[in-house]
Formats: C-alpha cells, structure tokens, sequence
C-alpha cells in the first residue's frame, strides 16, 4: 500500500510562526518490558521541536501507577552541552526524538497504568481549546499487566516515529507500525488526547470537525488492523492533534495498552517523494519456513533541490527479538534513493500474527520532513524442512543443489506417488507436476535465482531451497 504525504513551499513561513508559541511536544508514548517477575523497564519516548530549547528536558516524571513516581533521565543521543545527560536524537529536520528509560519494581503482580504529564503542550492548535491549547498540559499513559512469566511480557512498540506533516487538498497518512514482541493481536482506534490521569484534554473537536471550505472531502478513519491513520483531505491549513490507542489482545483478554499522542501540521504545498517497492501485493502475503525474501525499493523527490532518506521499520528487523533477522540497505544520492529488503524465513518467525514491513522516504524540504509510505504484510507458516525430516521420509535425497539442468528426487519405494511445486522468492508459483520415490525434475527453463521447492508424500509436506544455476 503506497501513502503519501505532501511537501510544502511555504511551510518555513508557516513554521517561523508556528515557532514562537512555546512550540515543544509533537507527539510520544510510553513503551515497557518486563524483566522480572515484579520488576518493569518503562520507556517514555518524546517527539519534539528540537528548536525549542528552553523547553528541552533532561529528565522527565514518570508515574508507575502505584503510588509511586520519579524523575527518570534521557538517555539517547550525544551530550553536546557536557552536563552528564545526553541530548536526544535528530530524527528529521527541526523533530527531535528523545528516549527516557528506568527500571521499577512493584509490591505485586497486577495491573498498573504508568504515565507522563508536561506542561509544554503547543499553541494555536485549531483542534483542542483553541486558540489557548499552550494552557493544555500534554499527557500519555500506557495500561501494564505484570505476568509470571517475565520473558513474555512487553508492551507494542511503535517503530514508525510521529512525523505528521500534511498538505491542504492531499490526504494525509500515519502509520505507527506498532509490533508486539509477544506475538499479541493488536487493536487501533483514534481517541481524544488527555492532559492527565483517565482525563481527556477540554474542547476537543475531531479534526475532520473543524469547519473546511470544503467538508464532503474530509473524512478522518483508522484501520484498526494495521493502525494507517487516513485523513482524506484536510482542507484548512493549521496545526491538529489527535492520538492513537493501541490494543495488546491475548487469549481474546486485553494485555496492554498504549496511547500514541501526536501532532500534525497542515498546509499548502508540493507532492512529497515518489516511493516504489518491487512487491506489489496489496493483502496479506503467505510465505514459509525456508523462503527467502527480497524486495527492492526505490524513492524519488518530485523536487530536484531535496535530498532523501529512505528507512525500513518491521519487528523482523529488531535483533532484540529474533536471532535470525532481516536487513534493510538502502543509499541516497541527492533526490533519489534505493533500498534492498531480505529475510530469510526461520522457524522463530512463525506465529499466528502477520509481520509489517513499512517503507518510508522523508526528504528535508521543511522542519517535519514530507514523507511517502509503503506497507507491506506477510504472514508466516512453518513447513518441515528437508534436512530435519528424515524421520517421517527416511532416506529421502533432493540432488543437486545448486542446479542447472534437472533435480532429482529419490525416496523409499513405498512412497508411489507425490507432488512438487517451485515457488519464486516473490511467492509465485512457477512449477510444478507429479513425482514418485524415483523422479527427475526439469529445471532449465527457470531463469536463474532462488526458488523454495515444496515436495508432497504420503500426505506429508517438506521444504527445500533451490538455487537455479545459468
């Protein structure tokens, strides 16, 4: 799915106004991990003006949800000023992404709400207590459920940072790209901000709401699947805010909660970049143990003065959680971009939950960065592969590999008949037909490449990757 959020000419303007409102938070959420059984890492993670640097925090209140708080410290990006605490990290131009983290240990097992409260909410937001929303503290909380078994129990984690920037006309899009480690079914709905504890921030109007020059085009949704934000289109140029619950679902019980709180910017301007994936499938792709994956992107800037990042966010990607990730390269040259995403499909990666793969080009033509989008969804299935199946198909032999010409496949006499079928890395199927114990596959007219070759007997399936030699 391609998503594309647009530049703007004349949102420096915008923003030298929009700077001196005691500008700070853009957006943030509060993420965790349990290490014990009572013992909780917590993450407040923060989005903001990184030009607003009286507002700037070291340290941050987090409040574990019982009884208890304390300031915890940034902890990411470099100590520029020399005081001890690092600074945060430049994520685009003029966004800041800053990253407090503490441990805490509760009296007992139970279900707690951890959160943060700061003063540094930004004026002029049309959409919540307008034209006074600086007076509005901003807020985000995050619902924990402590388990007895530490080693699984983590809150989604939200991959794709807040850049929410929109043009007058365009739609608009956002996509968290929350992933649970835990392999949780996740939920998404828009709520209203909150500025404390269970409380909603005052005079909120949804952002599709506000009167538009021309409302029949302006419809706001999410999909609660995948968690894209659409706002298609914003017709009135100024600031919004609005957030994201995300849902943790195990055993159809809620787990976890965690609210996203975010800002967008609106106003006239260009196309953002012109983003291009090799994979073209719009619903969820089946692929198994064994499958090799490749896709290739490619970016473009419709603006030959912009330079771009092209970016990958998946939880395949995270060695925090797998010991077999994928990768993602990618380079730029001025206005175009290319990447190359690969992943080898494991056993570990089964699991009942389809894996996101975002894509996202930003380029620098303002203080956000415009961005375009690509989703992609893969859903993982586990099939025996040949080298540990010799006991339910003993003295079965696949031969040879690499190949140029034809695969052989010998097994025991008793097993008669069978079939095979070839698949491309792009899960396309390109041969296949009838074998029995003793059979020899012609492969010469498949063009040079990988292929996962799944052979079928007595009822039983194995996997195997070929390799097509020229």
């Amino acid at each position: 799915m391609k998503f594309q959020l647009r530049s703007l000419f004349f949102y420096l303007l915008l923003f030298s106004t929009f700077s001196v409102q005691a500008t700070h938070n853009v957006g943030g959420e509060i993420s965790f991990r349990q290490t014990g059984v009572l013992t909780l890492e917590g993450t407040i993670i923060t989005y903001t003006n990184a030009n607003a640097l009286p507002a700037d925090r070291d340290y941050l209140t987090i409040c574990w949800g019982d009884g208890q708080c304390e300031s915890i410290a940034r902890v990411n990006g470099p100590d520029f000023n020399g005081n001890g605490i690092p600074d945060g990290e430049i994520i685009a131009p003029g966004t800041k992404m800053n990253v407090y983290q503490q441990l805490h240990t509760y009296d007992a097992i139970g279900t707690y709400k951890v959160s943060m409260t700061d003063p540094n909410r930004v004026g002029g937001i049309l959409n919540l207590n307008f034209p006074n929303s600086d007076q509005i503290t901003f807020h985000v909380e995050t619902q924990i459920t402590l388990s007895s078994n530490p080693e699984n129990n983590h809150s989604p984690v939200l991959l794709e940072p807040v850049v929410g920037m929109g043009a007058v006309g365009q739609p608009f899009y956002h996509i968290p790209n929350a992933y649970d480690p835990d392999g949780d079914s996740l939920a998404y709905e828009l709520i209203v901000p909150m500025e404390a504890l269970d409380t909603d921030v005052p005079n909120y109007v949804w952002p599709d709401m506000i009167p538009q020059p021309d409302p029949i085009s302006n419809n706001l949704s999410i999909n609660s699947i995948t968690g894209l934000v659409t706002w298609d289109a914003p017709q009135k140029a100024g600031l919004y805010t609005l957030a994201i619950r995300i849902t943790s679902y195990r055993n159809g019980t809620i787990q976890d909660v965690v609210i996203r709180d975010m800002l967008i910017t609106i106003a006239e301007g260009l196309q953002a970049p012109n983003i291009t994936v090799s994979e073209q499938n719009q619903d969820i792709i089946d692929v198994q143990v064994g499958d090799i994956i490749q896709v290739d992107v490619s970016a473009i800037s419709t603006d030959s003065d912009l330079t771009l990042e092209l970016t990958a966010s998946s939880g395949l990607l995270e060695s925090d959680y797998y010991d077999h990730t994928a990768a993602f390269s990618a380079s730029a040259n001025g206005e175009e971009a290319n990447g190359t995403f690969t992943w080898e499909v494991k056993e570990e990666h089964v699991r009942q939950q389809a894996y996101q793969v975002v894509f996202r080009a930003q380029d620098d033509a303002n203080e956000l960065g415009s961005t375009a989008y690509y989703l992609l969804r893969y859903q993982v299935h586990g099939i025996v592969d040949v080298d540990e199946a010799l006991t339910i198909f003993p003295e079965l032999t696949i031969f040879p590999n690499p190949a140029t010409d034809q695969i052989n496949i010998q097994a025991e006499e008793r097993f008669l008949e069978g079939t095979y079928q070839f698949f491309s890395k792009q899960g396309q199927l390109v041969l296949e037909g009838l074998i029995n114990s003793n059979s020899t596959i012609d492969v010469r007219e498949l063009p040079t490449g990988a292929y996962q070759l799944i052979v079928v007997l007595d009822g039983q399936s194995i996997s195997k990757k070929i390799i097509k030699l020229n």
